[in-house]
């Protein structure tokens, strides 16, 4: 019984290691997803800081939306999946905010299709 409690903390912490390198997987493919919508449905924007706002005010279950979306196939395919999470996370306050700090001008009237 106790060799087993001296193992406990290395199996959770192998535990966390995994879940860790889940979550940063699971963020890669979504991004990959947001990035292939925006370079489609918002063509003139800098996909990399778009992207970032999205990922970051995305939840659990639109990131895993996204990183599903990112295995459609090809580039248009992985967008129009992609698109309706992008654009319903680029509409929330925290997200519209962001983006105004991360893009110009002329960059957040390329991308008034989300009706900012």
């Amino acid at each position: 019984m106790r060799g087993l409690a001296l193992l406990l903390p290395f199996a959770l912490s192998a535990c966390v290691a995994g879940e860790a390198v889940m979550q940063e997987t699971t963020r890669s493919l979504a991004r990959s997803a947001v990035n292939a919508a925006a370079a489609r449905y918002v063509p003139g924007v800098d996909v990399s800081p778009y992207s970032d706002c999205v990922i970051n005010n995305a939840s659990t279950a639109e990131l895993l939306q996204l990183a599903q979306a990112a295995g459609a196939g090809a580039a248009q395919d992985v967008a129009a999946k992609a698109w309706p999470v992008v654009r319903t996370v680029a509409r929330r306050p925290e997200a519209t905010q962001c983006l105004v700090q991360a893009l110009s001008g002329s960059q957040l009237l390329a991308a008034q299709g989300l009706d900012l």
